[in-house]
């Protein structure tokens, strides 16, 4: 039985340390007791982020039982804590919302087989996929992969691995819905392909535009010098200069396309 803070827009995967900030009454309370307890919270993310008050129906039974590490008081009556997640946990039935919630979580813990192949392929694929997303994304702290590909507890890389990515919560809550470590480590390695593709896709798309960037920049230098040269040797173009007042009275006018085309 565990006191419950539900958490808005935000997710704990088990492993993490994350800091979070509480300010609702009832999240307080609940933060309370489990500092006089065995400082274990259940933290679980509610299905809607504009609800102040959700109800059992509005909360994700898939969350993360965690350690409250740190408690640091705020202005203004807010709480931060930090927490580190220790495994999944499955709410069973919620035995009160007054005053504060509070759960029957069951515990649902890994376990790491490792004279399993599949799960030792899994494992091989997936520091592959992430190092390759690494190098895409170039956001995460070359720590983290050092530590990651030292890593042979399949549950706990999966966990370490998403926590660590820039995924939707949609897919982030879908990962942690997910029990079962082999099927976890596949959907993980499908997410991790999928997101590297986009990555690379968009580095693509960038050097494109900087590209053509660069082109019209380069361009638009050449003019400039060719018609300061003009005017040097009192060669200017009148028939450009006129094109070019036209071109700034067009500027102040907001014209129909088909106008500025036949312009």
């Amino acid at each position: 039985i565990l006191p419950l803070i539900p958490l808005r827009g935000v997710m704990v995967f088990p492993y993490a340390v994350v800091h979070l900030d509480v300010g609702r009454e009832k999240s307080i309370r609940a933060l309370d007791e489990a500092m006089l307890l065995n400082r274990e919270v259940f933290l679980s993310m509610q299905t809607d982020v504009q609800i102040d008050e959700p109800t059992e129906d509005e909360i994700y039974h898939v969350g993360t039982i965690a350690e409250v590490k740190q408690v640091l008081k705020l202005p203004g009556g807010t709480v931060r804590l930090m927490a580190e997640g220790i495994c999944r946990g499955v709410i069973q039935e919620f035995i009160q919302s007054e005053p504060y919630m509070s759960v029957v979580v069951e515990e649902k813990v890994d376990e790491n087989a490792v004279d399993d192949l599949e799960l030792q392929a899994l494992l091989r694929n997936l520091k592959s996929a992430f190092e390759q997303y690494v190098n895409l994304n170039k956001k995460i702290a070359p720590e983290v992969v050092a530590m990651i590909n030292t890593m042979e507890e399949p549950g706990k890389l999966t966990d370490l691995m998403a926590n660590h990515m820039n995924l939707q919560l949609s897919k982030r809550q879908e990962l942690l819905d997910t029990i079962d470590l082999k099927a976890r480590m596949e959907l993980l390695l499908e997410t991790i392909v999928k997101e590297a593709e986009i990555l690379e896709l968009e580095r693509k798309i960038g050097t494109r535009v900087r590209a053509q960037i660069e082109k019209n920049q380069k361009e638009y230098y050449l003019r400039e010098q060719i018609r300061a040269i003009q005017k040097e040797l009192g060669e200017e173009d009148d028939r450009n200069s006129e094109i070019e007042k036209i071109r700034e009275r067009m500027k102040d006018r907001k014209l129909p396309e088909v106008v500025v085309e036949k312009i």
